[in-house]
Order: structure tokens, then sequence, then C-alpha cells
């Protein structure tokens, strides 16, 4: 199991000193999900599992950012497995908090305020981030969903400002005002989104074998 998913790791760290490997039992943290479905005359089987990252955890609001070393707070990687007639199609998605260094004052407040923290280390930061993504995944989309104005909005403008030097055809970012254009009910909009990210997906697909 790769380490960081693997949640009972100190406790499985004798078994493997001792090479007791047919007592290792992995345990990560998501959920998994397997459907049978006809595309057409197809049957189709899908399977869904997400887990969660054992590094910077936290409650929301309690743990936002990420640390120095560019491990995002809440990191979840989602995989989406479809079989058909003898082929298997990957696709992977991660979703975390914003990678630069900052919080959020838990406080009586509907909407705690934000504050950015050390804002000069958030290119190292958030290049560190990617970094370590585009090692494990390959070529990267990042989606930024946050509102443009208010709080939201200086975040919006650190993290454009800070992946702005690392961008490359490997490393493309869009910010996408989640809740001006769908609000609670037009989920229909979403389309928006997809005609600015429609190239990128074409071109990366799926991992197929």
């Amino acid at each position: 199991a790769e380490p960081r998913f693997l949640w009972n790791s100190y406790l499985l760290e004798p078994l493997i000193e001792n090479r007791l490997n047919q007592y290792l039992l992995p345990v990560i943290q998501g959920s998994f999900q397997n459907i049978h479905a006809e595309v057409g005359s197809e049957k189709v089987n899908v399977t869904l599992i997400a887990r969660r990252c054992t590094r910077r955890i936290g409650t929301r609001m309690w743990r936002r950012g990420a640390d120095a070393e560019g491990y995002a707070a809440n990191f979840v990687e989602s995989e989406q497995i479809m079989q058909s007639k003898g082929f298997t199609a990957s696709y992977v998605q991660v979703r975390g908090s914003m990678p630069f260094l900052w919080e959020q004052i838990v406080d009586l407040t509907y909407k705690p305020s934000f504050d950015i923290v050390r804002q000069e280390e958030a290119p190292r930061v958030l290049e560190r981030h990617f970094h370590d993504l585009q090692k494990k995944y390959g070529a990267v989309l990042a989606v930024d969903l946050v509102n443009t104005g208010g709080g939201e909005g200086r975040l919006r403008e650190r993290y454009a400002k800070s992946i702005e030097p690392i961008l490359s055809e490997d490393l493309r970012y869009v910010h996408f005002d989640f809740h001006r254009v769908c609000g609670h009910v037009h989920f229909e909009r979403l389309s928006q989104l997809y005609d600015q990210i429609k190239d990128y997906l074409r071109k990366h697909r799926y991992v197929a074998s």
C-alpha cells in the first residue's frame, strides 16, 4: 500500500520488519463503490475508490492550506475505473486545500476570516506541491472553485499569482466561480466549466489497458 494513504503504518512496522507479510492488513480511510451499468447494449462495470491522505489532516476550518513541505490539508485521491469487453480504463482526480500557507481563524462568526501566512513562501510551497503531483500522476489540471470576491477572493488572487510562474503544457490552472455561476441548484451550468477544460480532458483522457 502507498504509505501516504496507509493509516495503520505504525502498527504494521513490526510485522514488516519481521517479514510476517501474511499478517499485514493495510487500512485506508475512504470509500468504495462498484456498480454495473449499461451504455446502449454494452455492459460496463464501474468502480469508484476514494482514499484520504494521512498527512495534514483535520476538521473543516481548523485545518487549511498546505504545510511547508507542500502537503495540502485533507487531500483525497479519487479513481474511477471502468471495465468493458476485457478493457480497463482509469481516471484519477485529487482534491485538497489551496496548497500554500494560509489558515482560517475559527470564532463564533458564520464565516471566519482567512489569514494568508508568510505570503513570500507561497510560490515555493505551491511549486513543491505540484512537483509532487506531477511526479505521481503526470500532467495536472488545477481547477479553482472558490468565490471571486471577499476573503476567498484574496485566496484566489494569491493562488493564481503564485502558480503562474510554473504553468506549462503539463500544468494548467483554471478558475471557476462555482457559487456565482451555479448557486445552490443550477448544476447544469457546470457545462461552462467543461467548455474551459474539455480540450485538456480530451488530450489526456483515461489510462487504458
